[in-house]
């Protein structure tokens, strides 16, 4: 009897035994079924007639040599940029460099870096421009543009071309970032001190023609005036046309030195003092209100009731006398011209502070005009540029030699100078709902109360 028992245990063992075996087996089958699946490559057909393991370690192989290619074409996309004349580095989530080319390297004094070693972007290049360029590229996930002037430092200069006791040298550069997966930000960079040298050397060259030209033009003037009193009275029409081209362009030559002085040292030259922007333009338009009453143009004004401004006051006068001038040439015939005000809080992104806790104050102005042409609309601001002559507004009922024609084309140049002299920015456009002619300028740093 015990013996039947012993064996009936022992057929039970064997049969729990093979029972767990077989549910192990077709537990390691379900799993390596779902690991094939996954490690399957696309538009890969296995024979599913042979046994699972054959087709693991083929999927394996597969799988390896799809990765060597992988790291194959990353090798030769990094050996393309190492060569490439742009410049290009990739930062990680924690703004660790992964990754420069050596024209990165030159364009920013990156000194002993290695791809083995993680280290901060801010530990290489000491640029709290471009770190957060980057960092705004992460957070807006949006394609960025950065101009700069990038500083060497000390310890970046010291194995460079490099004076001892000698500032440190600059040199101005582009960036252009893309945002990439997992926080990953790359960003090429490119050399612009050329760009801006050739620049600096065209201004200071019209700088001197200007002078050399401004004092042949002041004797003609004076000889002008002289013979204008002893000519017949058939001929003085003639004197009259010498006095007016003359004074045109003895204007232009002062506007070009204006220009020049504004792009090289603008700040040097602003005298700041508080300044009430909503007073100032309704001044500026009462001064001009005689030539928009000939032709009933209204101005009209939505904003606060004031808005107090470090600014030069000359300055800004002559910006609103040249943009409302602009309006006016164009505004048709009982149109209007709005002025619209309003504060904005501060950027984010961008490092402002005062006493108020509002840094930006965005000024409207626009007309009911035809507009601006698309074609002028990217030169608008470019010195000596009038635009398409053909597009002069047909509403106003003015022939071109009434208009914009008899500017020197430097109005609106000088215009943006002063705007970003005062660290803002201006952009023309056309208006959303009036369609005529819209300058959109924003000031930071607003000082004072703002009621």
């Amino acid at each position: 009897m015990s013996l039947t028992i012993f064996i009936a245990a022992i057929v039970g063992l064997l049969v729990g035994a093979s029972g767990c075996y077989f549910w192990r087996e077709s537990q390691l089958r379900q799993q390596l079924s779902e690991v094939l699946e996954v490690m399957q490559p696309a538009d890969y057909r296995e024979d599913i007639s042979l046994p699972m393991l054959s087709q693991l370690r083929r999927r394996a192989s597969i799988s390896k040599q799809q990765q060597q290619q992988l790291q194959e074409q990353l090798f030769s996309w990094q050996s393309v940029l190492q060569e490439a004349p742009i410049g290009y580095l990739q930062v990680d989530a924690e703004n660790q460099v992964l990754w420069c080319n050596q024209t990165a390297q030159n364009l920013l004094q990156i000194q002993k870096w290695h791809s083995a070693r993680a280290r901060l972007l801010l530990e290489l290049v000491r640029s709290y421009e471009l770190d957060r360029f980057i960092e705004k590229t992460r957070s807006t996930q949006v394609a960025n543009e950065l101009v700069w002037q990038f500083h060497f430092g000390y310890h970046e200069a010291a194995n460079s071309r490099f004076s001892k006791g000698e500032a440190p040298p600059t040199i101005w550069l582009k960036a252009r970032s893309l945002p990439l997966a997992d926080g990953v930000i790359g960003v090429f960079l490119e050399s612009q001190q050329e760009r801006v040298e050739t620049v600096a050397s065209r201004e200071r060259w019209l700088g001197d023609l200007a002078h050399e030209i401004r004092t042949p033009l002041t004797v003609i003037h004076l000889l002008a005036e002289t013979l204008q009193s002893k000519v017949t009275p058939e001929l003085t029409r003639w004197t009259d046309r010498v006095l007016q081209e003359t004074n045109r362009s003895i204007d232009l030559v002062q506007h070009f030195l204006e220009l020049s002085q504004l792009e090289t040292s603008a700040t040097e030259y602003l005298r700041l003092v508080r300044v009430d922007v909503v007073r100032l333009l309704r001044d500026v338009w009462n001064t001009l209100e005689p030539i928009a009453t000939q032709r009933n143009v209204q101005f009209i004004y939505q904003g606060p009731p004031q808005v107090v401004l470090d600014l030069d006051l000359d300055r800004f006068t002559q910006v609103a006398i040249n943009l409302f001038d602009n309006s006016l040439k164009y505004c048709p015939d009982r149109g209007h011209i709005w002025v619209d005000i309003y504060l904005s809080p501060p950027d984010p992104l961008v490092e402002h502070s005062n006493d108020s806790g509002i840094n930006r104050v965005e000024i409207d102005l626009y007309d009911d005009g035809s507009g601006l042409s698309t074609k002028d609309l990217p030169y608008i601001f470019d010195r000596l540029y009038r635009g398409d002559l053909s597009r002069q507004r047909q509403s106003s009922g003015k022939s071109p030699s009434d208009s914009r024609t008899t500017g020197s084309g430097l109005g609106l140049a000088i215009v943006r100078q002063i705007i970003l002299a005062h660290q803002g920015t201006i952009v023309a456009n056309n208006h959303p709902t009036t369609g005529g002619a819209w300058f959109h300028i924003i000031l930071p740093q607003v000082t004072g109360q703002n009621k």
